[in-house]
């Protein structure tokens, strides 16, 4: 019985975002997950978040504690710089079945 491949769920707390309003917030987040969503390897992540938010975030660090992940970085307004801390707490994972499955099920 080989072993299934599995893939990790976050679900992103903030932790520091400065005076950063909310929308913008509710934006980078959803940066976040995307990347988290779809790139394993943290290496390559800061690369991405930065090329998807077009140069506005400058990401310093991404660091694991457990299996909880703390994103660390900076945005950029047209007038301010925000230091950021962003938790990416550890759910749980999904077997790629499961999600094969939702992909299906989406498109029926």
């Amino acid at each position: 019985n080989p072993k299934m491949q599995t893939v990790q769920q976050y679900v992103l707390e903030p932790v520091k975002t400065g005076d950063l309003d909310d929308q913008t917030v509710a934006e980078l987040l959803e940066v976040l997950q995307t990347v988290l969503d779809s790139v394993y390897e943290l290496d390559r992540f800061s690369a991405v978040v930065n090329r998807m938010l077009g140069g506005k975030c400058g990401l310093l660090g991404v660091a694991g504690m457990g299996k909880n992940i703390f994103i660390l970085g900076s945005y950029w307004s047209e007038i301010k710089r925000y230091d950021l801390m962003i938790k990416a707490k550890f759910q749980g994972v999904r077997s790629l079945q499961d999600l094969a499955a939702h992909q299906v099920a989406c498109s029926i």
